[in-house]
């Protein structure tokens, strides 16, 4: 129930944030092709990748190395760009599900994030009970 509830409030304040008087002007020019994403101020240090399939749906890899249980996470997903700035901040959403090199597949996610000069920052939160999300800050680089 915990989990509807937050999707559900996830949906309906990108749903409210989409609203013209809210938004700044669309920026067609400056919606990229790809990402590189590098998160390194949260532990564990991660890589990622989002490659545009059609106008702001992009597919997102991502890996994380976990030095304590010398663990490899593969996350692979879809996420969606919100068109246009609010403010400095680009928000975006999505989903996947996540593998580990140790224990293989363990669940699905829902992730929730902004690109804001040239840095991006995420909530990861797994589709599982009694886990807590997750945090990613870093730097994101586009072309």
């Amino acid at each position: 129930m915990k989990k509807i509830l937050v999707l559900s409030m996830a949906t309906t304040l990108i749903i409210l944030l989409s609203a013209n008087f809210v938004l700044a002007s669309p920026d067609k020019s400056s919606t990229p092709t790809s990402l590189l994403t590098l998160a390194f101020s949260f532990k564990p240090v991660s890589l990622g990748y989002k490659h545009q399939l059609f106008d702001n749906v992009y597919a997102a890899g991502n890996l994380e190395y976990h030095s304590t249980n010398t663990d490899l996470e593969f996350r692979a997903g879809t996420e969606y760009l919100i068109p246009r700035k609010i403010l400095i901040f680009r928000l975006y959403g999505g989903g996947g599900v996540q593998f580990s090199r140790n224990e293989g597949y363990q669940y699905p996610y829902i992730v929730l994030g902004t690109n804001f000069f040239g840095l991006f920052y995420e909530v990861i939160h797994p589709m599982k009970g009694n886990m807590e999300p997750r945090y990613r800050f870093g730097v994101n680089l586009k072309f």
